[in-house]
């Protein structure tokens, strides 16, 4: 668990990955149950580790929460999140590809995330805007519910097609109705 000193003094960020903030003076009374918890998530993670390499499955690659999308939606245990997990997990972990794309992807990811969910956590508007932003997105990935997945050919496939479907909707169709609209300005 990490342990966030905000910009307020009186609060303390006791997990990015939840987002609580308490006060410092509690901190330190849950001190004592936050290193105990934090050692038994090590623990888990270590028994999750060995469970999954005895069943020939790739190692999880960074598993950390999709920050961004739990400070939207505000919970881990929301469908959005459930969703993005078990694609991860049950899909694109399983081939070569999927792993290699998730730690790339983690990389990128990870290095902005941290800080929108702060400013998610922050600001309701900003937290709006971004579940307006990141739901069509959530919703493209509902897709591969639907399609078998087990092999590279078809992880790249529907990987590639799924990044050019998004592209399409963030940027490709935004150009051409701003493009449209001058046109008749």
């Amino acid at each position: 668990m990490a342990i966030k000193h905000s910009d307020d003094p009186f609060w303390w960020n006791v997990s990015q990955k939840y987002g609580k903030m308490i006060p410092s003076d509690e901190y330190q009374k849950l001190k004592p149950v936050l290193d105990s918890l934090s050692a038994n998530t090590q623990n888990t993670e270590n028994q999750n580790t060995q469970n999954t390499e005895s069943q020939n499955i790739p190692k999880k690659v960074n598993d950390g929460g999709c920050l961004i999308a739990t400070a939207t939606y505000g919970s881990e245990l929301a469908p959005q999140i459930q969703q993005l997990r078990e694609l991860r997990d049950g899909k694109l972990l399983r081939t070569e590809s999927g792993s290699s794309f998730m730690h790339g992807f983690n990389q990128f990811y990870y290095s902005f995330s941290p800080t929108i969910a702060d400013w998610e956590r922050e600001s309701p508007v900003f937290k709006e805007s971004v579940r307006i932003a990141i739901t069509p997105m959530i919703s493209s990935f509902s897709i591969l519910n639907y399609v078998d997945m087990d092999s590279e050919a078809e992880v790249l496939g529907y990987g590639i097609s799924l990044i050019l479907l998004n592209v399409g909707m963030y940027f490709v169709a935004p150009i051409v109705v701003i493009y449209k609209v001058r046109r008749f300005v």
